[in-house]
């Protein structure tokens, strides 16, 4: 368990902020819309790159985002009896995506009793971003409404998981080393310092979300500390390239990026990691040797 009253940088008795290793740093982003345009902002303003930003968002992501959401199951006048609103991609090409609203009529334990696969169908029009309905009843004239509702808004606005996957690529560049085994806490060494800090004013300026960061004293315990944990995810990494043939070629070509960036890190722990230096750069090197396999198989 980590003791934080006694990482956390104090005063020494000649009033001196004693030296640093680095920080302890952890955030959370909650659920949340954000407007393409607000985002850039917020980076800015934080001082961050705007190249941090998430792809632009396409129409058809937005389209079948606000599709999707409209699926639900609905209680009708018969308690024993339901109706599954679902829908169905039925057709894409580069100029259109047609999706079908479709309403599956089920009793209690699931048993279909009707089905109906175009009770509504939905129309993008991918150049002009223009969506057309044909609908048989008020119930999907109503679902299109709200599909509607939800694709202009979807059109200009970031969803919590985007922002989290940014914010996710921007901690990995600060040289992380995770210090609990399911995540959520990290290590950044004091090089990535000021990094750091402008990741933490962009997050905790964000919608329901927070970003801290405390300060590590450079003390034999606290070096400990580091050299351990950094060992330690160098050897899960090494576990998980060992471990590759399970995984598809997508999968590797995320774990080569990750084992490649952590030992392109490793220079940030360089005067942190003296005891253990030996021990890291063959577990480093073994590392290369598995990334090289991996690529040949791929």
């Amino acid at each position: 368990m980590i003791e934080l009253k006694k990482m956390t940088a104090i005063k020494n008795d000649e009033n001196e902020e004693m030296d640093l290793l680095g920080y302890l740093t952890w955030y959370s982003v909650g659920k949340q819309l954000v407007e393409a345009k607000e985002l850039e902002i917020k980076l800015k303003d934080a001082g961050l790159d705007s190249a941090w930003m998430p792809k632009p968002i396409r129409s058809a992501d937005a389209f079948r985002r606000a599709t999707k959401e409209i699926e639900q199951r609905k209680a009708t006048s018969n308690p024993s009896v339901f109706e599954n609103i679902l829908i169905r991609e039925v057709y894409s090409d580069k100029e259109l995506i047609q999706r079908n609203m479709v309403i599956e009529t089920v009793d209690q334990h699931g048993k279909r009793l009707s089905y109906d696969s175009k009770a509504g169908i939905i129309t993008l029009d991918k150049k002009n971003n223009r969506l057309t309905f044909t609908v048989e009843n008020s119930m999907a004239q109503e679902l299109s409404q709200e599909v509607e509702r939800k694709f202009v808004i979807y059109r200009s606005h970031y969803a919590a998981q985007q922002v989290r996957v940014m914010v996710n690529s921007i901690m990995q560049s600060l040289a992380p080393t995770p210090v609990r085994k399911n995540g959520g806490i990290y290590f950044v060494p004091d090089s990535k310092s000021m990094e750091l800090a402008k990741l933490v004013q962009f997050i905790s300026s964000l919608d329901n979300s927070e970003g801290y960061k405390i300060p590590v004293i450079d003390s034999m315990d606290n070096r400990h500390m580091v050299n351990k944990k950094l060992l330690d995810h160098l050897k899960s990494v090494l576990a998980e390239c060992r471990n590759s043939n399970r995984l598809s070629k997508g999968q590797i070509k995320v774990l080569i990026d990750e084992a490649n960036g952590m030992i392109k890190n490793h220079r940030n722990y360089k005067s942190i990691v003296t005891d253990e230096s030996a021990r890291m750069e063959k577990t480093i090197a073994t590392i290369r040797s598995e990334i090289s396999r991996m690529v040949t198989e791929i």
